[in-house]
């Protein structure tokens, strides 16, 4: 009986230690997890985490191969942007090959370090990490080729179609990848990955419309990012919260991810700003798109795969085990406690009785012999 009461009580203290080491809104959050959860067991959450994941992965990897095809049978490369543009200047092919080689790497990597990992929980991140590495790859090929058509958009610049169209497959499976560091509701995810679309759509609109009629959809494309980079700042703010003030190195690792996100995110509008003022040559903008375009994808995939950064689920897994290790030595500590005080208590009681009874016994065998 004492061992089924010592085992409910630490898993009761270790939930309690667990919900006291969270902040406030971490303990509503989990509250809302717990709340949300379906009461078909593992087999329904697998299915909620696992297989819609996979299958979203799979619809994705099905249906780019089918936009490629769409935009290179319906466009074709715009003479003026290949051959004469800014007085025959040469497309950058040798970067985009660079590039391809760049992502084929990072990809390699990828599948070396999923075949020998036993998480597996970042091993089902194989399937995100085949589409951020994986379709640049395809795009930059093409590109590198030539298959890809080139267009001049309002501004006269070069309009590289491919990008904006890897880009809507590619920057919500990075959205989701962010999201596993931290919990976030499946509401705020969609809606992030729905203002990511918007803000690609709209930016190609943009680059379409002339002067003043591309500024309300400039306007929406801006509005939606803002949106898109306070809920991927939201997320990483949580996760640091979520981290024991004594585990410091940790916090700052998530601090550095956090920063880096935020740079290279907000480098590409930047860049798209700046090209569209005329402010950069045309070589350095195709530039600096391929670098950061690499540089948000590679570095996202090398720190879910690659580093010390554990996803949501398994930092609160990890927190459980202490907390229940912890409420198991001290349940230990007050049983042997417990032990302790009682060997005391019989050693005082006995003690205090042995003087009055053997004076009964005394005075008993007296009458016996008196008799």
């Amino acid at each position: 009986a004492m061992a089924v009461v010592s085992s409910q009580d630490s898993n009761q203290h270790a939930k309690e230690a667990v919900a006291q080491s969270q902040p406030n809104g971490t303990a509503a959050e989990d509250k809302e997890i717990n709340e949300n959860e379906t009461p078909d067991g593992p087999d329904a959450a697998m299915w909620q985490g696992w297989h819609v994941s996979t299958l979203y992965c799979i619809g994705v990897l099905l249906m780019f191969p089918f936009a490629i095809l769409f935009l290179l049978l319906c466009f074709k490369s715009d003479p003026a942007a290949v051959d004469t543009f800014n007085g025959g200047e040469e497309l950058p092919t040798l970067q985009w090959r660079l590039v391809q080689m760049s992502f084929l790497t990072c990809l390699f990597l990828d599948f070396i370090s999923w075949l020998w990992t036993v998480d597996c929980e970042k091993s089902r991140l194989l399937y995100f990490v085949v589409i951020i590495n994986g379709l640049p790859s395809v795009t930059y090929g093409l590109l590198a080729f030539g298959y890809a058509p080139i267009l001049l958009d309002a501004h006269g610049r070069r309009l590289v179609l491919i990008r904006y169209v890897q880009w809507l497959f590619t920057t919500p499976s990075m959205l989701y990848l962010y999201s596993i560091v931290s919990y976030i509701s499946s509401r705020e995810l969609v809606t992030a990955m729905i203002l990511e679309t918007v803000v690609i759509i709209t930016g190609l609109v943009a680059s379409l419309l002339p002067f003043p009629a591309f500024l309300p959809f400039l306007a929406v494309s801006f509005g939606a990012f803002y949106a898109v980079m306070a809920t991927l700042h939201r997320m990483l703010t949580r996760a640091i919260c979520q981290v024991s003030p004594d585990d410091d190195r940790y916090r700052r690792a998530l601090a550095g991810a956090r920063l880096f996100m935020t740079l290279t995110w907000v480098a590409i509008p930047c860049v798209w700003v700046l090209a569209c003022a005329h402010a950069i040559p045309p070589l350095l903008e195709e530039t600096l798109y391929q670098f950061f375009d690499f540089a948000t994808k590679a570095g996202l995939s090398c720190m879910i795969l690659h580093s010390s950064i554990q996803t949501h689920s398994a930092r609160q897994a990890a927190d459980l085990r202490a907390a229940l290790l912890d409420a198991r030595q001290r349940t230990i500590d007050a049983l042997r406690d417990a032990a302790v005080a009682k060997e005391r208590f019989f050693a005082a009681v006995s003690h205090e009785l042995r003087t009055p009874l053997n004076g009964i016994i005394g005075l008993a065998d007296g009458l016996i012999a008196g008799s």
